[in-house]
């Protein structure tokens, strides 16, 4: 979620209300000394940049939760994935109070996503903050040439009703003569732009947002925009992203689409206006499936209805929700500009498929997380110290 604060009105909305998941066991993460993260991990400045090329960016994210009862609960958080132009270069978290938690372990959830599952141990009352960071490398050219099946994002579900009338006919409306689909997604953006607010927002579903017409929370944007799309038989689906604008979001949402074969990403709710958008504007921590999409109706603690699955922050249990006004946020902030070579991506991926196996962030990762030029990142690579 991004743009606007629904704290209250996730509070109102949901209640106690829960859905059990099983989750995984996975590779556990041992993290670094506080002495041995680079010092942006550690800094409380955050002077207002852009990214505005390939390089390095830092994302940053949390939650702070709150225990209903006693007892054990695992938290499931997003992070930085290996996918499209990007290469996470290393991830750190820590939670306070130390004694909440139990260990921090990395799954798969599917083909794309890889997620960061907390176990805490709390009391009744008790409240615990999760923090987290991650440095990516970002490039001109994709990384992972394989993208998902076209035709598996092409149905209807529950919080993307292509086949409901309504979208249809705006469909209609909104397709260009060109029938260029680029043109077709502009006409989208500038629809949502200018829609009327009619009511508060009761859900975030593309029917949902298109009946309120409150245009300013992403999900509900990108539900909307995968909606009109799918209903020109356009693949698409939501992305759940964190721009380097060194800007404090809760989350932001985009949309990509298959044209030609190929996919092409665009933001519905403008907060990058161009289609496509260029790889260094957001950083990707998760792609929708239909399952997530799904899901999305389905009460869960913490996730406003119409949110996909996986996509912030999800719970095992009822036990545990998010409290505060900073019960989830992320912020994103460029590093290092320069053009990435090849050789950079393969060291990269490389050490970061060992950080998938082991959960042992590499002091060649670390090094290479302040590295400000090509040179000086790739010999960040060549020899580890033990």
């Amino acid at each position: 979620m991004t743009l606007v604060h629904w704290t209250a009105l996730a509070a109102l909305m949901f209640g106690m209300c829960g859905c059990s998941q099983e989750i995984p066991q996975g590779f556990v993460i041992e993290q670094p000394s506080k002495e041995a993260l680079p010092k942006e991990v550690t800094s409380s400045s955050f002077p207002s940049e852009t990214m505005n090329g390939p390089g390095i960016a830092m994302v940053m994210g949390g939650a702070h939760v709150k225990a209903l009862k006693t007892g054990s609960c695992d938290v499931l958080l997003p992070m930085p994935l290996l996918v499209d132009n990007q290469v996470p270069i290393s991830y750190f978290i820590r939670t306070t109070p130390e004694g909440a938690l139990l260990n921090y372990r990395l799954q798969q959830r599917d083909d794309s996503n890889v997620v960061v599952n907390v176990s805490l141990k709390v009391n009744k009352d008790e409240e615990a903050q999760i923090e987290w960071s991650s440095f990516v490398l970002i490039a001109d050219k994709a990384v992972s040439p394989n993208g998902p099946n076209p035709t598996e994002y092409m149905s209807a579900t529950s919080c993307v009703q292509s086949k409901d009338k309504r979208i249809a006919e705006l469909a209609d409306r909104l397709w260009p003569n060109s029938s260029e689909v680029n043109e077709y997604a502009k006409n989208i953006q500038d629809f949502i732009r200018n829609m009327d607010r009619k009511s508060h927002p009761k859900t975030l579903d593309a029917l949902g947002i298109l009946s309120s017409g409150a245009n300013h929370i992403c999900t509900a944007n990108a539900n909307l925009a995968s909606a009109l799309l799918r209903a020109k038989q356009i693949p698409s689906r939501s992305l759940a992203v964190i721009p380097p604008i060194t800007h404090r979001l809760e989350m932001h949402r985009i949309v990509e689409y298959c044209d030609g074969g190929k996919w092409f990403k665009f933001d519905p709710s403008l907060l990058h206006g161009d289609i496509p958008l260029k790889p260094w504007q957001n950083v990707v921590l998760a792609k929708t499936t239909m399952a997530d999409e799904n899901e999305a109706m389905t009460p869960r603690m913490s996730a406003m209805i119409g949110c996909p699955y996986g996509q912030e922050f999800e719970f095992s249990k009822p036990t545990m929700t998010g409290c505060g006004n900073d019960f989830f946020w992320t912020i994103g902030k460029p590093i290092a500009e320069f053009e990435v070579s090849d050789e950079a991506i393969k060291v990269t991926a490389d050490e970061w498929k060992r950080y998938l196996q082991s959960g042992v962030v590499g002091e060649k990762q670390i090094k290479a997380s302040s590295a400000r030029h090509l040179e000086q990142y790739l010999e960040a690579f060549q020899n580890e110290q033990r």
